[in-house]
């Protein structure tokens, strides 16, 4: 306790100018995110808070625009607590603007996945029937399609737009009361597969105890720059925006990843953190390594961390990586440090302060330590849950004795075959093991005989000579025979969904 206290008052919120601005800041915005905006705007109000290709904002501009669009986005659409507004954007200054201040009005805000099919689109908007959905022009062609709604653009000179209502100096801003918190809700469950809705109370208090383990665990506070790699409208980004501008971190962000792009962002900028997937950080690596010298911190999460790839770094990089596991329901709740990574390069870590972890049996009972079995959560903060509801996350792992997590992959990804329960990640694991393949990914197919088969895509390193039947020869000792994949594919690169995870969805529509 002494530590996080410690931690608390060196980033100035407890001492006694935070305490005050942070109370002063909750009295006149509530319980919010523009709560925290404020308390930084007067804290760091000349730091940069946003950083981006365009040009940059200072903490004091970020908080003074935002605030600004609340009155104008209250007095033209008349939004309160209880109405809905979708937010159909990539990572921009406008993008951030808005979600700090429909916070201030106590919306319901929707981050929906600029990457999801019109289909998905439509049957959201048609479910939500959203007061305002604020998008990107690329999107227009698909927002044509949807009738009897209000949009309007982030960006545009001409048509109403976000940065138009901030331009105009003719529209009125009205005072705001106070409003009951909204929730920010993410979906999950893929671009291509059922979408589920997960909410997030509308302030740090959801965030309180990441926020402890990331303060006292990768003493986040030494650092000045990071760039979220990972969309906003995904878990990791939103927690990491929210953090980022509770400390004064210098935020990056670039509208789209694209590797080459975010390797000269780090570079140019000597940034010291980043946030990130698995797969872009595979991609950097193999692009320009030393691109990656400034990074201090790099904070991996949303997708499984390969053994070959965690070494990778940590050799290259030094002791800067963490594997941070969650989920949308439960939030982000176990933590992996380079110095587990180096004892067990694939393990997720153990819980962080305030969260319970328990593996479960298909018969819904705790299973024995080290058997595998459904990967169930519980903590404090998670929305509408109750202190003894435990969240079944999907995944399927099992508990070492010392306490460390490893996960096997999702239950769903599980397939039968021949009568013998067969996960997709462990062939991956032992593909990932051959020098001369660069990365690796496994899906069930059906099988006339077994029911299920596996069936692998790879990528081979530079000058590799592999070939499909070299690879099988050479998992013949290593794997058992219900492992043994029916099929082997070498393709150039994996496909990458737009929250950098491998897109399994896109590798079954493979012939």
């Amino acid at each position: 306790m002494f530590r996080v206290i410690k931690k608390l008052y060196l980033i100035n919120l407890l001492t006694p100018k935070g305490i005050v601005f942070f109370i002063s800041s909750i009295l006149i915005e509530g319980i919010n995110l523009m709560a925290i905006l404020r308390f930084s705007a007067k804290l760091y109000p000349n730091h940069i808070a946003i950083n981006e290709t365009e040009g940059t904002s200072t903490y004091f501009e970020l908080f003074k625009d935002s605030k600004k669009l609340a009155s104008l986005l209250k007095h033209k659409y008349n939004l309160d607590e209880q109405n809905r507004v979708a937010i159909l954007c990539r990572n921009h200054l406008v993008s951030i603007q808005s979600l700090f201040a429909l916070s201030r009005l106590g919306v319901n805000v929707y981050l929906l996945n600029v990457e999801m099919s019109i289909t998905q689109l439509k049957r959201i908007i048609d479910d939500k029937k959203f007061d305002l959905i604020i998008y990107d022009i690329e999107k227009g062609d698909d927002i044509k399609n949807v009738n009897s709604q209000r949009f309007i653009l982030s960006y545009h000179e001409v048509f109403p737009s976000i940065n138009g209502l901030l331009k105009d100096e003719e529209l009125a801003e009205v005072k705001l009361g106070k409003y009951k918190s909204g929730k920010i809700v993410i979906l999950t469950g893929g671009t291509t597969g059922q979408l589920k809705y997960v909410s997030r109370k509308s302030s740090i208090t959801s965030f309180i105890n990441l926020f402890f383990a990331l303060l006292t665990d990768l003493n986040i506070n030494r650092y000045h720059s990071v760039y979220i790699a990972t969309p906003i409208y995904h878990g990791s980004g939103l927690a990491s925006l929210i953090f980022s501008t509770l400390i004064g971190i210098e935020l990056f962000i670039l509208k789209k990843y694209k590797t080459e792009d975010a390797c000269k962002l780090i570079a140019e900028n000597k940034l010291e953190v980043v946030i990130i997937v698995p797969l872009m950080l595979r991609r950097m690596l193999k692009h320009d390594i030393s691109a990656l010298r400034s990074l201090k911190c790099i904070l991996s999460g949303s997708a499984p961390l390969d053994a070959n790839l965690a070494r990778c770094t940590l050799k290259q990089l030094g002791d800067v990586l963490y594997n941070l596991y969650g989920t949308s329901e439960a939030g982000f709740s176990i933590l992996a440090k380079p110095s587990d990574l180096r004892k067990y390069p694939t393990t997720i870590g153990k819980p962080i302060r305030g969260v319970s972890i328990r593996i479960i049996d298909e018969n819904q009972q705790k299973s024995k330590q080290g058997f595998v079995g459904m990967v169930c959560i519980k903590s404090r903060w998670v929305m509408d849950s109750k202190s003894n509801h435990w969240i079944l996350t999907g995944d399927l792992g099992y508990i070492e004795k010392d306490g460390y997590v490893f996960l096997r992959g999702r239950s769903d990804n599980m397939i039968v075959s021949g009568g013998e329960n067969v996960y997709p990640e462990e062939l991956e694991d032992v593909l990932m093991k051959n020098e001369l393949i660069e990365c690796a990914s496994v899906i069930g197919i059906p099988d006339i005989e077994f029911g299920q088969r596996l069936k692998a895509f790879v990528v081979l390193k530079e000058k590799s000579d592999l070939n499909e039947e070299i690879i099988l020869k050479w998992l013949f000792n290593k794997v058992a025979r219900y492992q043994m994949p029916a099929q082997i594919r070498i393709i150039d690169s994996l496909p990458m969904s737009s929250t950098g995870k491998i897109d399994k969805k896109e590798l079954s529509r493979l012939e």
